[in-house]
């Protein structure tokens, strides 16, 4: 173990003193580490349980470090908000460095960011004493991370053992071919290679891949750091590795969800579920990665609900999992009626019809962050389109006499000279048959669906959900 005057050996050093100051002591918790599902996250056997058969990812959520500096500005606030972008991204399980001197890191952050997401985690810290894989347990991490290069051969085996006891998995990092011997003959089932070197954090992605057909296939093999494009993801999966580790990328991406379905080779184009009445049903969005839920207040329509009902369901969506924001969707409304549903609900998004105008109505509202302007193709004057003064163009199919939820396309040809500045939104009979070609031909940022992916009014199937899901994601 070469570490001494390097970084490493000062992060260990630190690490010491402050478990000698009774930093890891325990708390009493009722919490169980469930490393089975971690490591099964990472597997290969997770992909079929996956919308596409694509790569897991271990997502990172880091404050700091020593190389790349500032990461997440403002993380104590943001945590929550980060673990639910990386679950509808589409990560398997996540890391969170809670290493508090070099990488400002904070225990406190990692039951946050489980119970944010609802994904196993990973106690990512610089492990060289058993007491901190109490500590990890009673956070209720259900993986730690021990490192080759800090620890000798006998404590690795010690900690890598005791890990496994208490029902932890155990990422073992190496970074060169003497600690991936090192880390086999502790016993390690998970083998994530660091193209950082801790000594000095230059990054060398070309020799991860040729050290990844060193790892036998009965490991996980996980790659870490430096991961920057699709281009690395699939060099790096001709040379045997499984499951990535990623944090950088994401932490500079101004959105992450988008930023792992681009690394996982998906297509980007975000799904809007309208119409959503129950919560069962926000529970499937969460979970198959939706983005946006629809919630109508329509007059008229099958599928409104009232604000009570919107309140409910907002909640749920802010639970576990998270989606990235919530539409109330407006038409024929009375000024009273948007306001009880703004103050009530509290809307990330307000969907109203475009003409005429809604701006004077709504700047009356302090907790209206965005605007959807629908514009119904059949009706509207589409030539209007960019005159519009909305945050983001809805373009639904108009029938006579219905709300949306029409279940019929409009010749998409139409939006070809439409403003693209702000988000285009795709509706109108869309379902998970035609979907793709919409995405193909029309590129909108945003695919709005209702009928197309229920069994009644207002009661969505879970499995046509999945097959747009993966349409949208595969197109």
């Amino acid at each position: 173990m070469a570490n001494g005057g390097s970084i490493l050996g000062e992060i260990l050093a630190a690490k010491r003193r402050r478990i000698a100051a009774g930093e890891y002591t325990p708390a009493r918790s009722e919490a169980r580490p469930d490393g089975a599902r971690f490591a099964a996250a990472l597997s290969p056997s997770s992909l079929s349980k996956q919308i596409l058969p694509v790569p897991p990812f271990l997502s990172e959520i880091k404050h700091r470090s020593p190389s790349a500096g500032l990461l997440l500005p403002d993380a104590n606030s943001r945590i929550e908000d980060v673990a639910r972008a990386y679950r509808r991204g589409g990560a398997s399980a996540l890391s969170v460095v809670v290493e508090q001197d070099f990488f400002g890191g904070d225990p406190s952050w990692l039951p946050r960011a489980k119970a944010a997401s609802g994904l196993p985690v990973l106690m990512k810290d610089f492990v060289v004493d058993e007491v901190q894989l109490d500590f990890a347990a009673a956070l209720g991490a259900d993986a730690v991370l021990l490192i080759v290069s800090a620890l000798d051969d006998e404590t690795l085996l010690r900690l890598h053992g005791a890990a496994r006891s208490r029902g932890l998995a155990v990422l073992v990092e190496a970074h060169d071919e003497a600690e991936i011997r090192r880390a086999l003959a502790a016993g390690a089932e998970i083998v994530g290679v660091n193209a950082r070197d801790l000594g000095t954090f230059s990054v060398d992605l070309p020799g991860m891949a040729r050290l990844g057909t060193l790892l036998p296939p009965s490991v996980v093999r996980v790659a870490e750091s430096g991961i920057r494009t699709r281009a690395d993801v699939e060099v790096l999966e001709a040379a045997g590795y499984g499951a990535f580790l990623v944090g950088e990328t994401l932490l500079r991406a101004a959105d992450p969800a988008r930023a792992i379905r681009e690394l996982r080779g998906e297509n980007t184009t975000e799904i809007k579920i309208c119409g959503v009445t129950r919560e069962e049903d926000v529970h499937t969005c969460m979970e198959l990665g939706v983005d946006w839920i629809g919630l109508i207040f329509a007059e008229g329509s099958p599928r409104r609900v009232t604000p009570e009902r919107g309140r409910l369901l907002r909640s749920v969506g802010n639970g576990n999992g998270g989606v990235k924001g919530f539409v109330a969707v407006f038409a024929g409304n009375s000024e009273a009626e948007i306001r009880d549903v703004i103050e009530h609900v509290r809307p990330d998004v307000i969907q109203v019809p475009g003409l005429p105008s809604p701006l004077p109505l709504l700047r009356k509202f302090s907790l209206v962050p965005a605007l959807w302007h629908t514009i119904r193709v059949g009706w509207d004057d589409l030539t209007t389109a960019s005159e519009q003064k909305a945050d983001g163009l809805h373009f639904d199919t108009s029938v006579a006499g219905i709300s949306g939820g029409t279940g019929r396309t409009f010749d998409w040809n139409l939006l070809a000279g439409v403003d693209r500045s702000r988000p285009l939104i795709l509706a109108g009979g869309l379902r998970p048959e035609n979907v793709a070609n919409a995405v193909r031909r029309v590129r909108p940022d945003i695919v709005d669906v209702a009928s197309g992916v229920e069994s009644a009014p207002g009661i969505k199937d879970r499995a046509k959900i999945a097959a747009f899901v993966r349409e949208v994601r595969g197109a």
